[in-house]
């Protein structure tokens, strides 16, 4: 297919990016010569249920063939779920088990507030280590009533896991994903997760960035494994960051860019704020 026509898949696709305090949207039209329309608001981070219908009718159109929202910053909570013992597996065959000590290492690392928090497991053989996604923002919200109303097709997903599952991860070494006030990391070894941490930071503050990943590096003892600094197509923001970071780090770490194969949210330079 010529490279002059967008990916079928796109046509009539909105992409819904939530930040800390801002919502940023990205609605591609279905037609071959339509271009992309953009929106975004501020919130305050805990009423989604008006915040994103306020969003997107700044859309001109009531109902879309396809709504991808995107959690990040601190609206996710990352952990590495290490894997059950294999005779309580063995046992576990409805998987409430594994359930209950997902919910009770969330509790256990953020306190009873998480006993409430909607959370998703990584898809994987066991018994072996998963990753643990929470998303506190939607636990008082009926997501799939909300977009229902507004799209024939919807997922709900965090931005750093998308933009993972959209690229060729290295077999070993340490990924890095920026978010507009987080940066994620993910510790890769052989092809499983060994780690997973996020710094809640400022993409401008390269210094204290450079720091936090030094001292999760030592502390895994992978200092000599290459670090790769995950880049999503046309993100000028982060591709600056990632040079300035580099630059931080030169002759201590083996740098290198690692590009996903399309974009995933709609984070550009000139909605996000943070060149």
């Amino acid at each position: 297919m010529s490279r002059l026509l967008p990916e079928w898949s796109w046509c009539g696709l909105t992409n819904v990016l939530v930040t800390a305090d801002r919502l940023l949207a990205e609605h591609r039209p279905a037609g071959l010569r339509t271009r992309s329309l953009t929106a975004q608001s501020s919130w305050n981070g805990t009423d989604l249920q008006a915040s994103l219908p306020a969003l997107l009718s700044q859309l001109p159109a009531s109902r879309w063939r396809r709504i991808e929202v995107y959690m990040a910053d601190k609206h996710v909570h990352l952990l590495r779920l290490p894997a059950m013992t294999h005779s309580v597996q063995s046992l576990d065959v409805s998987g409430q088990e594994q359930q209950a000590y997902a919910r009770a290492m969330l509790m256990q690392t953020y306190g009873e507030a998480a006993r409430a928090w909607p959370f998703r497991l990584q898809d994987i053989q066991q018994p072996q280590d998963s990753l643990l996604v929470a998303i506190p923002a939607l636990a008082s919200l009926d997501i799939s009533a909300l977009l229902a109303s507004h799209a024939m097709q919807w997922s709900v997903q965090p931005y750093a896991s998308a933009l993972w599952a959209q690229t060729r991860l290295p077999v070993s070494g340490t990924v890095l994903t920026a978010e507009p006030q987080m940066l994620r990391l993910l510790q890769l070894d052989h092809g499983r997760m060994i780690h997973v941490a996020s710094l809640a930071t400022e993409m401008a503050d390269v210094d204290t960035m450079a720091a936090w990943l030094m001292r999760e590096r030592t502390l895994l003892g992978v200092q000599a494994s290459s670090c790769y600094w995950l880049l999503e197509p046309g993100c000028q923001a982060v591709e600056k960051t990632g040079r300035q970071l580099k630059q931080v780090l030169s002759g201590q770490v083996s740098w290198q860019v690692l590009l996903a194969s399309r974009a995933v949210a709609p984070w550009r330079q000139e909605l996000a704020h943070v060149a």
